[in-house]
């Protein structure tokens, strides 16, 4: 498709101009002198059509219930036991059946009549009742009755009348009663379910009724009939005879709204159609698209809606999987369309004598982030298949020249001017080809620097830009792996990075993204990647927490230069010192990153290859925070003693190696003999380090009650295997358990005590 080429599949759809509160009536004189164009029923008054008394073959009451008495006396006179002699022949026997049968005949009679006269009575109260609360209640009856299996015949002989009166109620216009004329187009749908072998006829007549009617609010409830009817039929192919027809009819509808509300309530029925019979949808799945993807085109439209087109497409994945050759065709066109636009925005940058013809950036720009967005959305629309992985035409050299081609259109428009809409457009369309491809050469230096640079513009745009430019950051980061470059890592976690600074942004979505940048960062199989990222992180940490004690009081800074914190500092974060409440969320923040790290089963990398160690880390190096620091700043002890809770319990409090010999098993591999051997005394560490809290007096309440239920769940694992029995004896537990019973004598008055901080 191209731009330039107004004679494309799509040049028609997207120049729609939709009104977006065309809810108000459109009166037309001469509509009350236009016959009913479905040729079904006659224009009726409501009077005439809740006129029960009125039948063609004689009336509904007295007379009819004269003439069913009539009929059982006959029956009861020749069914008289003074008839019934013992030499009865059999022929008097098959009277005695055909009496019996003609009896039935005669109940069903009754039984149709007594359906027709409810029937008829609620379609009149339905009509004429003016309490709108008894007219709901009347409307559900009468879908209840629709739904009675046993009422076909009498619905059937009644459809004209039915559709009649609910053809009224939806064309009521008064807004008080929207809920009753949703009902009723609900109420049509279920008719024409029921109904299956009418379907046709109930089908074409609300197709009908759609194109002669001129209020768009009308218009709606048809379609909701419609939409109705397809549900609740289901996939039981009830309308596999018409189905082709209510598609194109559907298709045609689509093809000429102009407002949002009739186009979702369209899409709606298409989207059922797709589902329950993919076959017949399949035959105008190019033109379904054409016409979405025109809406989603239209930067004019509210983005609420783009963003429902984009969901609807995608949830066609079955049909642009089964025609790759359409969707890669598409995506080509879209591709040419955003360099033919690139091209006029260079010229313009350049400051060229242009062609009067060439738009203006303000023209320009918006319909290239309208391109953006819709290549974005057929990529995931094509889904798993689009992937080099599973073979052309999705092939390497395929992805890696369209993100190349793509990048470099998002280049050339920020040169020309910022536009955040582009950027954040052009975030997510990379992001959702580079999840396609590992990048190398030339490429992941191209993705690397697009990451960098857009990051520098998270300062001065928004949210969703933000959070695009992070998920990008992450992606980039997952797959490019092991080839990031620590230089790379250096840049992100540097102390000026703007990465470090959204870790602020006032919208949690941010920070979450924020998170999952170092999550990303620190789960890289690189060792020397991962270690400098690492150190970068415990280098701030420790920055933060020097900061945090400097803010003491003299009398509570008891800060040694040789405690085991300054043993993490880092010379990026050297000459930093940071606010305290700043400080507080860095080391809290840090921390819940290390998880990705040390809640990782078993993992090489936490337990053995860092140094230090996340259990060393948090055991020892940071013991700093257990001292004059808990009390002013008990969050970060609890922090501190979550984390390490945490890892403990994923590797079940390390009970099991601490029975390990100190001599290395045969049975074990190198590797996993010293990680062994590395964590023998885990178990005790924590033994001595939860006995040494517990006791403590001044203790943050949130943090007792974590350190009570890790010392409980730490006894319940001892118990259940008699292997731990020899832990019992060890100096460390005969500390915790003394310590455990010190608390309990004492824990009345701790309760009595009040805390310092409060």
């Amino acid at each position: 498709m191209s731009r330039k080429a107004p004679g494309s599949r799509l040049s028609g759809a997207h120049r729609l101009q939709p009104h977006w509160n065309d809810w108000q009536p459109r009166s037309s004189p001469l509509r009350a002198l236009c016959p009913r164009p479905d040729g079904l029923d006659p224009a009726v008054s409501s009077d005439a059509c809740a006129a029960p008394d009125k039948r063609e073959d004689g009336g509904y009451g007295a007379g009819y219930a004269g003439d069913t008495t009539a009929d059982w006396k006959s029956l009861g006179q020749e069914l008289r036991p003074n008839d019934v002699t013992p030499d009865s022949t059999p022929f008097q026997h098959g009277s005695r059946a055909l009496a019996t049968k003609d009896m039935r005949k005669s109940q069903d009679r009754a039984m149709a009549h007594s359906d027709e006269a409810r029937l008829s009575n609620l379609l009149r109260r339905v009509s004429r009742e003016d309490d709108r609360d008894r007219r709901l209640a009347t409307l559900k009856q009468l879908k209840d009755f629709i739904s009675h299996s046993e009422s076909k015949t009498t619905l059937g002989k009644q459809l004209d009348n039915i559709l009649s009166t609910l053809n009224d109620i939806l064309n009521e216009s008064s807004k008080l009663l929207w809920e009753l004329r949703q009902d009723a187009a609900s109420c049509l749908g279920l008719l024409c379910t029921v109904l299956s072998y009418e379907a046709e006829r109930i089908f074409k007549w609300l197709f009908v009724k759609f194109s002669s009617s001129t209020r768009d609010e009308v218009r709606l409830l048809y379609l909701v009939a419609v939409q109705r009817a397809l549900e609740a039929a289901g996939e039981r192919k009830a309308f596999s005879h018409v189905m082709q027809m209510v598609m194109n009819n559907l298709q045609s509808i689509l093809e000429n709204v102009d407002t949002p509300e009739l186009l979702c309530q369209s899409v709606r029925c298409i989207l059922q159609v797709a589902r329950c019979y993919p076959h017949v949808f399949s035959t105008n799945f190019r033109d379904t698209v054409d016409i979405l993807v025109g809406w989603h085109i239209d930067h004019t439209q509210r983005q609420s809606l783009t963003q429902q087109v984009s969901s609807w497409l995608q949830s066609l994945e079955q049909f642009w999987v089964a025609d790759l050759t359409f969707s890669t065709t598409l995506l080509g066109q879209f591709l040419e369309d955003m360099e033919a636009y690139a091209e006029d925005l260079s010229h313009v940058g350049s400051m060229e004598v242009v062609d009067e013809d060439i738009p203006p950036p303000s023209v320009s720009l918006p319909k290239l982030a309208a391109l953006l967005r819709v290549f974005s959305s057929v990529v995931r629309s094509i889904g798993e298949r689009f992937t080099p992985a599973r073979g052309p035409p999705i092939t390497e050299a395929y992805v890696t020249d369209v993100l190349t081609r793509v990048l470099a259109c998002v280049r050339t428009a920020k040169q020309v001017q910022f536009c955040e809409s582009v950027l954040t457009a052009g975030n997510e369309c990379v992001g959702v080809l580079l999840a396609s491809v590992e990048p190398c050469g030339s490429l992941m230096d191209a993705v690397l620097a697009y990451g960098l640079d857009q990051l520098s513009c998270c300062r001065t745009c928004g949210s969703d830009f933000n959070l695009t430019v992070l998920s990008l950051l992450t992606l980039i980061v997952e797959q490019v792996n092991t080839k990031l470059p620590a230089s790379y890592v250096e840049k992100l976690l540097a102390p000026d990075s703007l990465l470090l600074e959204l870790r602020f942004h006032r919208e949690n979505e941010v920070m979450s993204a924020v998170h999952g940048v170092y999550q990303a960062l620190l789960s890289l199989k690189n060792i020397p990647t991962l270690e400098a990222a690492y150190k970068l992180v415990l280098g701030e940490m420790a920055c933060a927490l020097c900061s945090l004690q400097s803010s003491l009081e003299p009398a509570y800074n008891t800060l040694n230069p040789d405690s085991p914190a300054q043993n993490l500092h880092h010379p990026a974060f050297s000459s930093l010192s940071l606010p305290p409440e700043k400080a507080q969320f860095t080391v809290i923040f840090n921390l819940s990153t290390l998880t990705t790290i040390g809640n990782t089963k078993n993992s090489l990398i936490g337990m053995w290859a860092l140094s230090p160690t996340v259990f060393a880390l948090l055991s020892h190096d940071l013991l700093l925070v257990h001292s004059e620091l808990a009390v002013f700043y008990p969050a970060v002890q609890y922090a501190v003693l979550y984390t390490l809770y945490s890892h403990c319990t994923r590797h079940d409090h390390f009970i099991s190696s601490s029975l390990s010999s100190s001599s290395p098993s045969l049975f074990d591999g190198a590797v996993i003999s010293t990680v062994t051997t590395a964590t023998k005394k885990h178990f005790s560490t924590v033994l001595n380090l939860l006995g040494a809290l517990l006791v403590k007096e001044h203790l943050y309440a949130e943090s007792r009650r974590l350190l009570l239920t890790w010392a409980q769940e730490v006894c319940v694992l001892m118990r259940k295997c008699d292997t731990y029995s020899p832990l019992f004896s060890l100096p460390s537990f005969t500390r915790f358990l003394h310590m455990c019973y010190h608390l309990c004598v004492s824990f009345k008055q701790l309760q009595d005590q009040p805390l310092i901080w409060e």
